[in-house]
């Protein structure tokens, strides 16, 4: 009998608890009825909205899980169930297989958006019954696919130009023109990647379902293609906002939330409408470059927008590194399909949109989120506290806390007496609207040396905060206002007016045109820290002081304890417990931005008190919040190198010193010795004379005559015989 050969089935592909790389839940909807979503650049502009917004929106009891890739190790996504290591191939498969919705950037990498089909379209689902995830594969592109659709802006001369380039301008490309758009030279790869996923992707419609959504110029959340023109103008080193003239170039855009919002529906709905399984994602407005930089510029700056050439515009993004600069270039008028966006319930009238009215419209919002998302909000401070409290004795001198904290968070600091001198200085509103302004006219009015009156100084204080540094970084007040009629004239307060009297309205109106503006009620700080310092403290430290030095700065024992009773008096507590003056007023205040009123003892070490206003106020808020710890890290390491070196110098010049001390010694001993020498030479010759002469004629002959006999006769022992003769020749003895 022939043995038959039983056919070994393969096994299926089930993925393990905890999924692919370690990602949790298993494949498809069967991970707790939640659907598992593939994101390959987890840490991208779209990549952290999308992600997020899956997370956000997700319906009650629809447990999302997420998992991807990431383009930088070091970048965190906390909101991410698990990452995929992109360089392991394996762990990437079985992560895309596992997933229910998979989503790639075509425009950053279609090599790898073409692997990951690849991998969907051989996996035989036949022999994997226990797999019934319907996958859904989404590439998202951008319009640089279309960019050879867009029509050159001709000169404002040629007539017939500019009616050719109307009448093509007149008609909107949508998403059923897919066949016929023209990409960017360097995107053609991306063109293929796009159809490949259309024509190839749809071959198992069963389990497989594949879509192209063109986005877009994307904006919102932090910024990515508009980011250098947000960047310059928050920071202020480009007063008027650079683009490429003209600038009435029509750039389609739509918000990076919508966009995200767009996907995760087309991916949880699967609509079978679309047409060819591609959507054209952009909203309803239509912005010019020239308007998006404005509204920009008006946000954050004046308002000022500088045309460049192509050569110039190329330069400044080389600089930043840009890498979206082409965006900037297109020429489209393009819209979106609305009854296709009401399948994903993105209708023209939904609510489901963030910003469906365009850029221009929404820029506070957007400018919100961009301080937001890049961790830009401004940082508004007073220190505020009786006299001598705001500064500390060093080694070098008076360390002053708001200036210390300024340098520090990299905010502007109002001094208003600086303040005064430079708003003296200013020209007229007439001469100048924009940067000059009446109140130098009235400063001038005033000698150098005369009191101010407290609204000339209010008024100055108001407009410098409503700078462009101030509303974007911030600002760091020091004892101003130091009363509670100049915080109600200063800051946009509650006010609660005597009986009778009913709320105050603000005074004089609109201005007239050509008429300046009125200064603005300025935003309370967001951290008042009251610097609590009693007598004996305040005695002590101005008594450090030297008594010129106090006399100097008005800081004598007389001045400084009046000043410590007045403003104890002008912040007291009532009998029921409620802070009354301007303390009180920063405390009923935190519906208008007051946000904490820190107590500071001044009588802790200086070093204490630093960290707990960092403690307070957190890390700086700025694009390099480590720049000012890093600068006064180098400025102390130059100070100790500098101290070092000095006492390397010292020490050198004292071993210098010291060598030449023992040099000079030592000759010194030596011209001693010597001379000491010289007189025993003459003290043994005066006394050797005398002994001379008795040896020449007492000694000499005999012994002469005995060493001749000894060298006559030669005998064994010479000296024994010398010896011998000497003592037989002894005189004495004869």
């Amino acid at each position: 009998k022939k043995k038959k050969k039983k056919k070994k089935k393969k096994k299926p592909l089930t993925m393990p608890a905890g999924g692919a790389g370690g990602a949790g839940g298993g494949g498809g909807a069967g991970a707790g009825g939640g659907k598992k979503i593939f994101i390959y650049q987890l840490d991208s502009y779209l990549g952290q909205v999308l992600g997020q917004h899956a997370k956000k929106h997700a319906a009650e009891g629809d447990e999302r899980i997420l998992c991807g890739c990431l383009t930088n190790p070091r970048s965190s996504v906390s909101w991410a169930d698990s990452i995929i290591d992109k360089n392991d191939p394996s762990a990437l498969k079985k992560a895309l297989l596992s997933s229910d919705i998979i989503v790639y950037d075509i425009s950053s990498d279609p090599q790898e958006a073409t692997t990951a089909l690849k991998i969907l379209l051989k996996y035989d689902y036949a022999e994997n019954p226990e797999d019934e995830t319907e996958k859904v594969l989404i590439g998202v592109s951008n319009l640089l696919s279309w960019a050879g659709n867009s029509v050159k802006i001709p000169a404002a001369d040629d007539e017939a130009a500019m009616s050719a380039y109307a009448e093509k301008m007149s008609h909107a490309l949508t998403a059923e023109d897919h066949m016929d758009r023209r990409p960017h030279p360097n995107y053609k790869a991306q063109v293929a990647v796009e159809n490949l996923i259309i024509n190839k992707g749809n071959i198992k419609k069963d389990k497989l379902k594949t879509y192209v959504v063109w986005s877009g110029v994307q904006y919102g959340c932090g910024e990515s293609v508009f980011h250098s023109l947000f960047k310059w103008a928050w920071l202020g080193t480009h007063m008027a906002l650079p683009i490429i003239q003209p600038g009435s170039n029509k750039i389609p855009m739509i918000h990076v939330a919508d966009l995200a919002g767009m996907v995760l529906e087309v991916a949880l709905t699967c609509p079978t409408d679309l047409p060819n399984n591609s959507l054209l994602a952009v909203d309803k407005a239509e912005c010019t470059l020239k308007e998006v930089a404005a509204a920009i510029s008006s946000a954050l700056q004046f308002g000022d927008v500088k045309e460049c050439d192509q050569e110039e515009y190329l330069e400044l993004m080389t600089q930043e590194k840009e890498p979206h600069i082409n965006s900037v270039f297109l020429e489209l008028n393009m819209s979106m399909t609305f009854k296709h966006g009401e399948v994903i319930g993105y209708g023209e009238e939904s609510s489901s949109w963030v910003a469906g009215t365009g850029f221009v419209a929404n820029i506070e919002r957007v400018v919100n989120e961009y301080r937001e998302w890049r961790m830009l909000q401004p940082v508004r401070v007073l220190f505020y506290g009786p006299p001598t409290s705001v500064w500390y004795p060093t080694e070098e001198g008076k360390l002053f806390l708001a200036r210390d904290f300024a340098q520090e968070y990299n905010v502007t600091l109002i001094d208003t007496k600086e303040l005064v001198k430079e708003y003296r200085n200013k020209p007229s509103y007439e001469e100048d609207p924009k940067l000059g302004t009446n109140l130098s006219v009235k400063l001038k009015e005033i000698e150098e040396d005369g009191e101010v009156p407290l609204e000339l100084i209010v008024e100055a204080v108001q407009r410098k905060l409503a700078t462009p540094a101030c509303r974007n970084q911030g600002y760091v007040l020091e004892n101003f206002p130091d009363s509670k009629e100049a915080l109600e004239m200063l800051f946009d307060v509650d006010k609660v007016e005597p009986e009778g009297e009913g709320v105050a309205e603000n005074e004089g109106g609109e201005p007239a045109a050509g008429e300046e503006p009125r200064a603005p009620l300025a935003p309370l700080p967001q951290t008042v820290f009251h610097l609590v310092a009693e007598e004996e403290f305040i005695l002590k430290r101005i008594s450090e002081l030297p008594q010129e030095q106090a006399e100097a700065e008005g800081e004598t024992e007389e001045k400084v304890l009046e000043g410590l009773k007045a403003f104890k008096e002008a912040n007291l507590v009532d009998e029921e417990g409620v802070q009354q003056g301007c303390l009180g007023v920063y405390k009923s205040n935190r519906n208008k931005g007051c946000q904490q009123v820190v107590d500071i003892v001044c009588d802790n070490p200086l070093q204490f008190i630093q960290d707990k206003i960092r403690l307070s106020i957190g890390n700086p808020r700025n694009y390099d919040p480590e720049g000012p710890k890093r600068k006064r890290e180098e400025e102390r390491m130059r100070g100790e190198q500098a101290k070092q070196a000095e006492a390397e110098a010292k020490k050198k010049e004292e071993e210098e010193a010291s060598r030449t001390e023992r040099e000079m010694k030592k000759q010194n001993d030596a011209r001693k010795l010597a001379r000491l020498q010289e007189e025993e030479r003459e003290a043994l010759h005066l006394r050797s004379l005398p002994m001379r002469k008795y040896l020449i004629e007492n000694v000499l002959p005999t012994l002469t005559r005995g060493l001749q006999e000894v060298a006559k006769v030669r005998p064994e022992d010479p000296i024994d015989y010398l010896a011998e003769y000497l003592f037989n020749a002894d005189p004495q003895q004869n």
